[in-house]
């Protein structure tokens, strides 16, 4: 090399020194701007499962329950639910609702409360439970004999007799012998097919599968020797008495009376009582008045009882004190002031659709709905 030449290895290897400090620089803030990044997505996400989490309980708790268990609605927090529903579709379903049930339109588009960022918020907060999601097992339905009882008395009792024991117009179903010659199998095909010559009418296109279910576990109590009372509502026969004697049914309107004293206790039990020694009077005016008036006032509930379910069942959207929150203030309520007992039963199991008031029916009994109804009345004027 001739000296007089530029040295250009030192600058080359200045230049490589300084590309790599470059380079060292650069992957250090990668690295470092990778984890903010990851950190500030975490901090969204989380801050969207907060936010699903009070509309969550502000509008979807009185249907799916808190902690998604189900109720009115179905359960959420499940393992197979979760595993097996994109977010796309809890979008959709919450955002347009499911027509000809209990879910509505919850979508600002469709004339509810929420935008669809509130309903990704939702989906978020419900996606969170999936690493802990619990397996739900489907509700068994297990035949029952009073409620077959039931079915048998309102049915099959005109032909076959009260209990079973028979009439003229059909033999006796509740008979040792004829129970053990025939099994269950036999009964199941009649019920459903019917025998038209013999003047069986055909049941399977009136009885649900779950109703002869319910008539063969009664079948089976007979067998067994047992008394089965038919699982009947002092709701229905009161005012199936009141109809009775507006027709002059006066023998129909005895029973509904008599299968009704055998359910009621209390001072229900004492109005029944006045109704049916009227009938055996042949008071029948009278009758329909004292049972007119219990109809209106039925049922008569506790509420000192009252008041301990409605701070488990109620509190939560109607307020402690009634005040109201997510549902309407009950302390006062013209509502509740201006219809009976029985109309606001009814329409507590009905629910009110399009709302967060969702029908009670299968998570209270109507003696349970009956004693917050008699504690409401106590607040009001």
């Amino acid at each position: 090399m001739n000296k007089n030449e530029p040295n250009y290895e030192r600058y080359l290897i200045i230049g490589l020194v300084l590309t790599l400090l470059v380079l060292a620089g650069f992957s250090y803030y990668w690295f470092g701007e990778t984890a903010r990044l990851t950190h500030a997505a975490d901090e969204i996400a989380a801050e969207r499962v907060r936010h699903g989490r009070t509309v969550y309980m502000d509008q979807c708790l009185s249907c799916h329950g808190a902690e998604g268990e189900g109720g009115v609605g179905p359960a959420l927090n499940d393992r197979k639910v979760l595993k097996n529903t994109l977010d796309t579709i809890f979008f959709s379903v919450i955002r347009s609702g499911v027509p000809g049930t209990d879910m509505p339109a919850w979508s600002v588009d469709y004339g509810g409360p929420l935008t669809d960022e509130d309903v990704r918020n939702v989906v978020a907060f419900i996606r969170a439970w999936e690493p802990d999601a619990p397996i739900i097992e489907p509700v068994v339905f297990v035949p029952d004999a009073a409620r077959g009882a039931l079915v048998f008395e309102t049915t099959c009792a005109l032909c076959h007799g009260e209990g079973g024991m028979g009439t003229d117009e059909a033999p006796a179903l509740n008979d040792a012998e004829r129970l053990g010659a025939l099994d269950n199998a036999w009964y199941r095909g009649t019920i459903y097919n019917g025998r038209p010559a013999k003047g069986m009418p055909t049941w399977g296109t009136v009885l649900s599968p779950n109703q002869i279910d319910d008539i063969l576990a009664l079948i089976d109590a007979w067998r067994e020797g047992a008394v089965v009372t038919a699982a009947f509502s002092a709701t229905d026969l009161i005012s199936s008495a009141v109809f009775s004697l507006g027709e002059d049914d006066v023998d129909s309107a005895k029973l509904h009376v008599t299968r009704a004293l055998e359910i009621t206790d209390g001072k229900g039990f004492e109005v029944l009582t006045n109704a049916a020694a009227q009938l055996v009077a042949d008071d029948n005016a009278g009758a329909l008045v004292t049972l007119t008036a219990l109809k209106e006032q039925w049922p008569m509930g506790d509420a000192n009882i009252g008041a301990t379910l409605y701070a488990e069942k109620c509190a939560v959207c109607h307020g402690e004190a009634g005040e109201g929150g997510i549902g309407n203030p009950l302390q006062p309520n013209e509502f509740i002031q201006t219809n009976s007992n029985a109309a606001l039963v009814e329409f507590v199991l009905e629910g009110r659709t399009g709302t967060a008031m969702a029908g009670w029916d299968g998570r209270a009994t109507n003696e349970e709905i009956a004693n917050m109804i008699a504690f409401l009345r106590t607040w009001q004027p």
